[in-house]
């Protein structure tokens, strides 16, 4: 079963649209793939989540996101998502995707960053769009 560092907008996407990230989510709730995180990825993703404009134009989204975090929490590998001294990333944000993943040797990070993706690997791990990781790894899309 694939191990798997999804960053805060696919966690995102995943609970206010369907499309690529919510199968994906779909398929860690299935156990076909495991899901790795830390406490950081989970706060960031509780405070994007629950942005006023978010909350507004999504008005699930606060639903989904606590179903979300309660099934991270129980299910999810638990990464402490320590960084490295030297920024990887131009956005140092993404130096916590990259922590957790390299941390709990994850077999890809899955973002929509242009920033994560333009670095293509990190340590051996592919970093992937929603769309290539569905494809590669055969999940089924709604």
């Amino acid at each position: 079963m694939p191990k798997v560092v999804l960053d805060t907008n696919v966690l995102v996407s995943g609970v206010i649209a369907s499309g690529y990230s919510a199968s994906i989510l779909d398929a860690a709730r299935r156990e076909k793939i495991q899901l790795v995180t830390s406490a950081h990825l989970l706060e960031e993703f509780g405070n994007v989540v629950s942005r006023r404009h978010i909350a507004r134009k999504y008005p699930k989204a606060a639903q989904e996101a606590e179903a979300l975090l309660d099934f991270l929490r129980a299910f999810a590998v638990l990464a402490s998502g320590t960084l490295e001294p030297d920024a990887i990333s131009p956005d140092r944000d993404d130096d916590f995707v990259l922590a957790c993943a390299v941390e709990e040797e994850a077999d890809c990070i899955v973002s929509g960053d242009p920033h994560l993706l333009d670095l293509k690997t990190n340590k051996g791990i592919s970093i992937l769009t929603p769309k290539q990781f569905v494809e590669r790894f055969s999940i089924s899309h709604k």
